[in-house]
């Protein structure tokens, strides 16, 4: 046999077998996929926990079902996260549906934080909307030409007021009772980039073009979910037809469906090769270890996409908080802490170096302390924090942080998904083992579902598979990308090679 037809038997047998097996994880990520581009469309749709792996089951508090606390009196609080709003007591001992208002589906009751003016009004924050508690329920306030999610609420420093966070602007109450959004200056030196992460990001799931490109990026999930369906029809039929053959059974019908299959399954894969190997790379850049190198990395927006916009905080903003011992707002954003004299100032930086670290997951933890330190938290751990002096301290060990040495780019041991101090003591929650103190589990809280956008996410990411891949599981979108790349690229030789042939 020469070497050419030897080469090309070896990308034939790679195609077929690895195409098998991964066949069904593709699947999982076409699927997943077009879920997580629709977040709006799937936002009242939940899956029940008790089908999930044991790490998803909702125990001592965990998978970040408590983010904070409000205290309504000496032994009623609100706890808030990731499920809803319910209220119980200073030891956690029951729980109460405090929910009536808000649209059905757990996603749509995701909240940010809840806080309570100077006259009692309690006013929440749910990543899909504002609400102000009245008449035993939460009634939805308008935000004028806002289609982002909301980040966060706070009050204002005389707490008479409420002001609203988004993505990319901040809402403030205008004397006509309507909430008016103002963009906060640019910061001294400012230069127009973005993670190179994010880019690569946007490009994957196709919100980089808008809407169009979702679109695009779905019509190709559905090709990359017929070329896998497809594929395993062509390995399983050449059975059977052989099968047939042998106990003398008619195979026409069979014969028929399997070349249909294999026209169309070598011409859709040969003609979409280059938008569907780009899809599988940008997502396999997304995940351990490839996409370090892509978080670091900044650039300048593409043109005319989505990342390209005149405001410069653009997709950035966080949360906010009135510093009441220096009279001034810190603002936490993807790029940092800042401090602002007033609404809207220009934000002037904390240097990176004085600042405690967060998660690119985003800030959980953001409180003020009696003595006017900063609880700051986030799946980086949990600090306490002195802006003017620039110091951090680990809140377990009260140890002075080193921030000029190099951390390494991970997770952490501690995943801080939420802090209470109104509990009879500080309760820490960790998003994977709960809060860091005995206390009472709850059926009400056991009972809540995941919403069908967070299932999708973590199917796609592949953390749903740690019961089985354990520590190897953060490498499982990586592995399977680049088989899935090798599997493109050896059906394109087989594909080319046959054409040739013919």
């Amino acid at each position: 046999m020469k070497p050419h037809r030897n080469r090309k038997h070896f990308w034939s047998l790679f195609h077929r077998w690895a195409g098998l097996l991964v066949s069904v994880f593709t699947l999982v990520f076409c699927v997943s996929g077009i879920i997580l581009n629709h977040r709006d469309v799937f936002s009242g749709a939940e899956v029940s926990r008790s089908i999930l792996p044991a790490s998803y089951k909702i125990r001592n508090f965990n998978n970040g079902i408590i983010k904070g606390s409000l205290a309504l009196d000496n032994d009623s609080i609100l706890a808030f996260g990731t499920c809803g709003v319910w209220l119980t007591d200073t030891g956690l001992d029951g729980f109460a549906d405090f929910n009536r208002g808000l649209p059905d589906g757990v996603d749509n009751r995701n909240i940010r934080n809840i806080v309570r003016t100077k006259d009692g009004e309690l006013w929440c924050a749910a990543q899909y909307g504002l609400y102000r508690y009245a008449d035993g329920k939460w009634c939805p306030i308008e935000l004028s030409d806002n289609s982002e999610r909301l980040t966060d609420v706070c009050i204002t420093p005389d707490s008479t007021a409420v002001v609203a966070v988004t993505r990319s602007k901040i809402y403030r109450l205008s004397p006509d009772g309507t909430f008016r959004p103002s963009e906060l200056p640019a910061p001294d030196g400012y230069r127009n980039e973005v993670s190179l992460f994010k880019t690569v990001w946007q490009l994957h799931s196709g919100e980089l073009f808008g809407i169009t490109g979702k679109i695009i990026v779905d019509v190709i999930a559905v090709i990359l979910a017929f070329l896998s369906i497809s594929g395993i029809i062509l390995f399983i039929l050449p059975y059977r037809i052989r099968s047939k053959v042998k106990r003398h059974m008619a195979a026409i019908r069979d014969s028929k469906v399997f070349r249909w299959n294999f026209s169309w399954h070598n011409r859709i894969g040969y003609y979409t090769l280059p938008v569907v190997f780009l899809i599988v790379f940008t997502g396999t850049c997304l995940r351990p270890p490839l996409m370090i190198p892509f978080v670091k990395t900044k650039t300048a927006p593409m043109p005319g996409s989505s990342l390209s916009s005149p405001n410069a905080w653009h997709d950035k903003l966080r949360a906010l908080r009135w510093d009441e011992n220096w009279n001034k707002w810190l603002l936490s954003t993807s790029d940092g802490f800042f401090s602002l004299d007033s609404l809207p100032a220009v934000p002037v930086p904390y240097a990176k170096k004085s600042a405690p670290p967060v998660s690119p997951m985003g800030i959980t933890v953001f409180q003020q302390e009696n003595n006017g330190d900063w609880l700051i938290g986030s799946f980086s751990g949990l600090y306490r924090w002195q802006p003017d002096l620039g110091v951090v301290r680990d809140y377990s060990t009260n140890e002075i942080i080193d921030l000029t040495k190099k951390r390494p780019f991970d997770l952490g041991g501690n995943i801080v998904s939420g802090y209470t101090a109104d509990t009879k003591e500080p309760i820490v929650f960790d998003y994977a083992r709960g809060a860091n103190k005995p206390v009472k589990s709850d059926s009400l809280i056991e009972k809540q579902p995941m919403s069908l956008w967070n299932f999708a996410l973590e199917l796609h990411v592949g953390r749903c598979y740690s019961p089985f891949l354990g520590p190897f599981s953060d490498l499982f979108v990586f592995l399977s990308g680049t088989l899935i790349m090798l599997i493109l690229i050896s059906g394109y030789i087989v594909s080319k090679k046959h054409k040739s042939h013919n």
